[in-house]
C-alpha cells in the first residue's frame, strides 16, 4: 500500500470541542435482521427514530464500546480501534500488544511501528485471528463511493476502521490552511449508521449519517467526547475545508483517496464458532505509555465480561479461552482443546446467551472462542 504513511508524524496525541457528539448509543430504529445472534444479544437494533442523535428514521449501531486511547509516541489511534473491533469479536489484548504485532516487533517509539490503515492494517488484523477486508482505493471513483462502502459493511454487523482529517486550527497544531496530512491524521472506528432511506439499500445518500468514536482524543482537556457523528455530505473536506477556524472536529478527506478497512469475523472457514462478545471494566489502560519510550507500562487490574450468543436450547457447546494469538486455532477447535489455558462447557436449557467475568491484567490476551461440542 502507500508507504508514504509512515512518514507521517502524530496519528493524534490530543483530542477536541466538539460539533455533533453524542452522549452515547442506546436503542435505535429501523431494524434490520444484518447481525443475527449478535445483534440480537448486544442491543443492537430496534427503538425510536433519532435514537443515535440524528433525524434520519432508520438508524444501526454495532454498539462497540469507545475505547482511549495512549496518546504516546505518536498516537495508538489504529491500535485502539482494532482493540474495539476484537472486544466486539471476543478478544481482548493491549495496546501495547497491538502495536507490537502490527509494527513486528519495531520499538513502539519509532514511526514504523504504528497500526496505520492502508498499510498494516490487514496483517495486523490477522496476526489477531481476525479477517479483515481492506477498501480498495486504487479503484476508488469519488469519496462518495467510499462512504457508500462503509455504509454497506457497518450495516451487515462489521466494524469499520477509517482514517481521518483533523482540524489543526482546533487541534491547536497550525494555523495554516493546508496543515496536516494530504490522506489522514487520525484513525476511527465507525459505530453505526443513519438513514432516512432502508438500511438494505446500499447507495450513498447526502443525508445519510456516519457516527464514529474517535478514541477520546477531543476535547484537549476534560472529559472526553468520544462520539461524533456528521452527514455524509458535510463530512467531506478538502484539507483547507478541514482546518477552518469554525469548521468540524474531523472530516474526511474529499479527493477520492480514502483508507479504511472492516472487520469480519473471527478466523474460521468452517463457520464453527458463536459470536462472543467481551466488556472491560474500563475502557482505557493506565499508567499510559510514556512519550519517546518503547518500554512497557505497568499492567492494571480489568475485569472482562465475556458474553457468548446464538445458544440453542439443550445443546452442548465449549468455551475457550487462549493466553496467546499463536494458539488460538482457526479450525477443529474442540480437536485443539490442549491450545486452550482455560474451558467452560455450557449447557442452555432456554437462554440463548451465556455470561463469563474474569478478572486478568492489562498486559495479558484473553481470545475466546465458542463452539458446539459436537464441532471437530
Amino acid at each position: 500500500m502507500d508507504d508514504r504513511r509512515l512518514n507521517r508524524g502524530d496519528l493524534l496525541r490530543r483530542g477536541a470541542a466538539g460539533a455533533m457528539g453524542l452522549a452515547g448509543l442506546g436503542m435505535l430504529s429501523g431494524k434490520v435482521d444484518v447481525a443475527g445472534a449478535r445483534a440480537a444479544s448486544q442491543g443492537a437494533v430496534g427503538g425510536s427514530p433519532g435514537a443515535m442523535g440524528s433525524d434520519t428514521l432508520h438508524d444501526f449501531s454495532n454498539n462497540l464500546p469507545a475505547r482511549l486511547q495512549w496518546q504516546a509516541n505518536y498516537g495508538y489511534c489504529g491500535e485502539a480501534s482494532m482493540i474495539a473491533a476484537g472486544l466486539y469479536y471476543g478478544q481482548y489484548a493491549s495496546q501495547y500488544d497491538v502495536r507490537a504485532l502490527a509494527g513486528k516487533g519495531a520499538l513502539q517509539n519509532l514511526k514504523p511501528s504504528q497500526l496505520l490503515v492502508g498499510t498494516n492494517d490487514v496483517y495486523a488484523a490477522t496476526q489477531m485471528r481476525l479477517n479483515a477486508v481492506e477498501f480498495n482505493n486504487d479503484t476508488e471513483e469519488n469519496t462518495s463511493s467510499f462512504l457508500a462502502w462503509v455504509k454497506q459493511n457497518v450495516v451487515k454487523g462489521y466494524p469499520v476502521v477509517i482514517g481521518t482529517f483533523l482540524n489543526e486550527y482546533l487541534f491547536q497544531e497550525s494555523d495554516v490552511a493546508s496543515a496536516g496530512d494530504p490522506d489522514y491524521d487520525h484513525i476511527v472506528i465507525v459505530t453505526g449508521i443513519g438513514s432516512n432511506h432502508a438500511l438494505t439499500d446500499p447507495t450513498y445518500y447526502p443525508d445519510d449519517t456516519i457516527y464514529f468514536s474517535d478514541n477520546g482524543c477531543w476535547p484537549l482537556s476534560g472529559t472526553p467526547q468520544y462520539s461524533f457523528a456528521y452527514s455524509f455530505a458535510s463530512f467531506q473536506k478538502d484539507r483547507a475545508q478541514a482546518n477552518a477556524h469554525n469548521g468540524l472536529v474531523y472530516s474526511l478527506s474529499n479527493s477520492g483517496s480514502n483508507y479504511g478497512v472492516a472487520i469480519t469475523g473471527v478466523a474460521d472457514p468452517n463457520h464453527d464458532t458463536l459470536p462472543v462478545w467481551v466488556n472491560t471494566s474500563v475502557n482505557y489502560e493506565k499508567p499510559e505509555m510514556k512519550d519517546g519510550t518503547a518500554t512497557r507500562p505497568k499492567p492494571m487490574s480489568l475485569t472482562l465480561t465475556v458474553t457468548v450468543s446464538g445458544l440453542q436450547p439443550g445443546v452442548k457447546y465449549q468455551l475457550y479461552r487462549y493466553a496467546s494469538f499463536d494458539s488460538v486455532p482457526v479450525s477443529r477447535f474442540n480437536a485443539n482443546a490442549g491450545n486452550a489455558t482455560m474451558r467452560w462447557t455450557i449447557q442452555s436449557n432456554s437462554a440463548s446467551q451465556h455470561t463469563v467475568t474474569e478478572q486478568i491484567m492489562s498486559n495479558k490476551i484473553a481470545v475466546y472462542r465458542a463452539v458446539p461440542a459436537s464441532a471437530g
